[in-house]
């Protein structure tokens, strides 16, 4: 009984979440379903046992990560969406590492494959980002922020409770907060739209060139996460700002 309670409270929540911001949640789904619609002619393409097969994994494992992530954003838990938002980030910065250095492909498949073997540890994120180039800024900042939340430090506890001048109420299930949700969609969309660009570069190297017709509809969806970033980007940077959460306090952990 007790769990069809908390079902309930998620689907309100749901509901508040879409009457806020059909939009946006709109945006988010278009970008993971068109990721979702590129990998499929993939899975059932040959492939090989290296690169192509280590990319299919770490775009799997990511496409899982938002789209949980989406659920607990429309579902009033904040909090866990962004710290899932983080893992996908982590599986985007690994792919674009082992594209730019194939040859350490192993690191990663020796516990997946039985035939190989690797010496050398995984790189700290700290390196990936350093490696990306252009991007390095970008990515490290968003993980530094992505962590803050991640982890139980001041920034994300205060989105766990509300409290009037009589009580404090806990959030025992999702609790819908439009800037929270918000927040959680800019991050998600800012993470999510970048791993077209990757599935099509693996749709090249397995099946000779990207499908045409979805890098078309990608850069229309392209086009669209783009106007939303810049229009709540300063809302964002206030609602940061007001939590206390400034560049000189994010950090890589």
């Amino acid at each position: 009984m007790r769990d069809l309670v908390l079902d309930q409270i998620d689907q309100q929540v749901r509901s508040a979440s879409s009457e806020a911001m059909p939009k946006e949640i709109r945006l988010l789904d278009d970008i993971l379903l068109h990721m979702n619609h590129g990998m499929r002619p993939l899975s059932g393409a040959t492939n090989d046992r290296g690169l192509n097969f280590l990319a299919m994994l770490l775009l799997h494992r990511a496409f899982g990560s938002l789209w949980r992530a989406r659920e607990d954003a429309v579902c009033g838990y904040p909090v866990q969406s962004l710290a899932l938002c983080r893992s996908a980030l982590e599986d985007w910065g690994t792919l674009c590492y082992v594209e730019r250095h194939p040859e350490k492909r192993n690191v990663w498949l020796r516990d997946v494959l039985d035939e190989v073997e690797a010496s050398e540890r995984e790189p700290k994120f700290s390196e990936i980002w350093k490696d990306l180039g252009q991007l390095q800024e970008i990515a490290k900042e968003a993980y530094s922020i992505l962590s803050l939340f991640a982890h139980p430090r001041g920034v994300g506890l205060p989105w766990l409770y509300h409290w009037d001048t009589a009580k404090t109420y806990f959030h025992v299930g999702g609790h819908f907060g439009q800037r929270p949700l918000q927040m959680c969609l800019y991050f998600l969309v800012i993470v999510a739209q970048p791993f077209l660009e990757r599935t099509a570069r693996l749709q090249s190297r397995v099946l000779g060139e990207a499908i045409s017709e979805w890098v078309e509809r990608g850069n229309e969806i392209t086009k669209e996460a783009s106007a939303f970033l810049e229009r709540v980007h300063g809302e964002i940077l206030k609602d940061l700002e007001a939590a206390g959460v400034s560049r000189s306090e994010t950090r890589e952990d």
